[in-house]
């Protein structure tokens, strides 16, 4: 799955025939195509009856389903998801996520979830490792990275995640502080 489902769908193209594509490289008879297509339209929240329309007819978070009904028609067991909701609102970033996660837990994918965005990360992952200039610096279950990180770099990154609590910004606050004085 694309950051910018945009870039990655054929604006001549209705996106029905953009998720048909690996159904027909596989091979899938016509009538079968369509079937499965529409299926998969339903399955990621968008009307099976927009088949024929263009991407641009659609918002962001509904091509954002589109990818990720492209991603399933080949009907992988790993989805690699590039900042999948970035580029989206508050709220439609919760419902891809909850999309996403739904799908992983009832057709058994495993998703590699990449994002500079720490919340979400935290909201999406069970593992979670840290890059720092294409290096893993550090990684487990998101409660010990989160919750006790070992690495300065990612001290560093979760003090810089904002927070609406003002008792626990302040602390973010003095965490940032000592860390740039260390």
């Amino acid at each position: 799955m694309f950051q910018d489902p945009v870039s990655s769908l054929n604006p001549r193209r209705g996106v029905g025939e953009s998720i048909a594509d690996p159904l027909r490289a596989r091979g899938a008879g016509e009538s079968a195509v369509r079937d499965r297509v529409r299926d998969l339209m339903a399955r990621v929240g968008l009307d099976p009856a927009h088949y024929g329309r263009y991407p641009h007819e659609f918002s962001g978070g509904q091509r954002q389903r589109v990818g990720i009904a492209r991603a399933l028609a080949a009907e992988p067991r790993i989805i690699v998801c590039d900042e999948p909701v970035s580029a989206l609102d508050v709220t439609t970033q919760a419902q891809v996520t909850a999309l996403l996660g739904e799908l992983q837990r009832e057709l058994g994918l495993a998703l590699v979830f990449i994002a500079h965005d720490l919340a979400v990360v935290r909201q999406v992952s069970d593992r979670v490792a840290v890059l720092r200039q294409g290096r893993i610096v550090e990684s487990g279950s998101v409660d010990e990275v989160y919750g006790a990180p070992q690495e300065a770099y990612t001290r560093q990154l979760l003090a810089a995640v904002p927070a609406l609590d003002p008792d626990a910004a302040a602390r973010r606050r003095t965490a940032r502080r000592e860390l740039a004085a260390a």
